[in-house]
């Protein structure tokens, strides 16, 4: 059973290194977006575990979950090109540190809410991303 296991995570591995090897500059921007998804629904989950009790497991998994998704918020706001980028690069830096900021409130009140709130807004931001890939640019 163990070998099936190992077997199945080193084939999710092999797979998404070769996702992302073999993928356009937007689609790794879409990529991120899917990422930081995934990792909001962990939290969200785990926020609704922990509620008054905490059990340890739930809340370490919600941080590292929050982490990595504010990394990912993070890597995409430092990639703005603000010079080239206009109003809309401006817009997007603005909305990146909004969800950075209310992202840390989710992690220290552990508010699903707020989590509920700052996937919205991802996914509206990828709704213009997922555009972008499917027209090939």
């Amino acid at each position: 059973m163990m070998y099936a296991q190992n077997g199945a995570a080193r084939y999710r591995t092999v797979r998404g290194h070769g996702m992302v090897a073999d993928a356009s500059p937007t689609r790794l921007i879409q990529i991120s977006f899917e990422n930081i998804l995934a990792h909001l629904s962990i939290a969200q989950g785990c926020m609704q575990r922990i509620k008054d009790n905490l059990p340890l497991n739930d809340v370490i998994t919600k941080g590292a979950a929050i982490g990595k998704a504010v990394l990912l918020i993070g890597h995409l706001n430092e990639c703005l090109d603000m010079e080239r980028g206009g109003a809309v690069a401006v817009n997007l830096r603005r909305l990146y540190l909004y969800m950075l900021e209310r992202l840390t409130v989710a992690n220290a009140s552990n508010d699903a809410a707020i989590v509920v709130e700052v996937s919205g807004l991802v996914r509206e931001i990828k709704s213009g991303w997922d555009g972008i890939v499917e027209a090939g640019r």
